[in-house]
């Protein structure tokens, strides 16, 4: 093992790859980052949860670094040697793996990081690594969530809300209302992008609750990647109604999520605009296909088909679902300062 006698940053490490598991995190990173005197970590992720992205304007962050996933028969190798360069370049003080796994945790060894923190869960190959507390054995079929807060009660750490209260970039807020601040409210955001096809309502379902909800919501955003586009176009130009229904297909990350936070509500896939919706506190109604995001947050309502088959989610359901929270929590466009 090589010697670090560094006085650098704190090193947290969330290997999971989406933008909802990063999401799901975030009260963790704040808590740890509030034992620390710079009030500050240094995060690892996968490049897939774009987290540079989604956290840049979050002040407990100081800086994020991608640890690459890899593949292959030389996949365990290749983990190791990858963290092991992040920890000698970051040069951390401390690393905290948010997992169960070992190879990071071997990583650090080898980098000489003084103190090394992580689940454990009674996998050897990581607590062999590491200096505990560690959680039970007992407790990996938990949940992520479940898991991370009793990780975080074994360690002190004050969290006093899961909700992640996304914050927003203040040119990416101004930037959406510059675009489509003419746009008459309130607005309601479809989130017709998804990861795979098991998580994808159809676009033809979109776009009959966007006609049955027309008396609530004169513009409705349809919300998704590039790659979305292909699909939901063609289902956008027959809706009866031209210029209702605007697609958003286009927009950087950080303009999507201002996009949300300025709506009314949203409705959608299981996806990371779902996550973020909740993050920054707008109704959301998700619907739910294969391993449904549990509702973590009081702003997350879910919708599930049974079997994990969100296609077994009708029309009607979404809608009403829609409407009674619309009524009930007095949906509005949400005005934020932007400086």
């Amino acid at each position: 093992m090589s010697a670090n006698t560094s006085a650098g940053p704190v090193l947290v490490y969330a290997p999971d790859r989406g933008i909802g598991d990063l999401m799901w995190h975030l009260p963790t990173f704040r808590a740890i980052a509030a034992t620390t005197p710079e009030g500050q970590v240094v995060l690892a992720a996968r490049p897939s949860s774009r987290a540079a992205e989604v956290l840049a304007v979050e002040p407990t962050i100081a800086s994020v670094v991608y640890a690459r996933h890899f593949t292959g028969a030389l996949k365990g190798v290749k983990e190791v040697l990858d963290f092991w360069r992040i920890c000698r370049e970051v040069k951390p003080r401390a690393v905290w793996i948010l997992e169960k796994i070992g190879r990071p945790a071997q990583a650090a060894w080898l980098a000489g990081v003084p103190e090394r923190r992580g689940f454990g869960l009674g996998h050897s190959s990581q607590e062999r690594w590491l200096r505990g507390p560690f959680l039970p054995k007992a407790m990996r079929p938990e949940h992520r969530l479940t898991k991370l807060a009793a990780f975080e009660a074994l360690h002190g750490l004050k969290v006093e809300s899961r909700e992640p209260d996304l914050l927003l970039d203040p040119k990416a807020v101004a930037a959406v209302k510059a675009r489509f601040g003419e746009r008459p409210g309130p607005w309601l955001v479809l989130g017709v992008g998804a990861s795979e096809p098991a998580r994808t309502w159809p676009a033809e379902r979109f776009a009959a609750v966007s006609t049955a909800l027309a008396d609530l919501f004169p513009t409705v955003f349809w919300l998704g990647g590039p790659g979305d586009a292909a699909r939901a176009l063609p289902v956008i130009e027959a809706q009866r109604t031209s210029g209702r229904d605007v697609p958003v297909f286009d927009l950087p990350l950080d303009q999507g999520a201002a996009l949300i936070a300025l709506s009314a509500g949203f409705l959608g896939n299981d996806s990371g605009p779902l996550n973020v919706a909740a993050s920054v506190g707008r109704p959301a109604v998700g619907l739910m296909g294969t391993s449904p995001v549990p509702a973590y947050s009081r702003w997350l309502s879910r919708l599930d088909g049974g079997e994990g088959r969100i296609a077994d989610i009708s029309v009607d359901v979404a809608v009403a679902a829609v409407r009674k929270r619309f009524i009930d929590e007095a949906w509005a466009n949400r005005d934020i300062g932007a400086s």
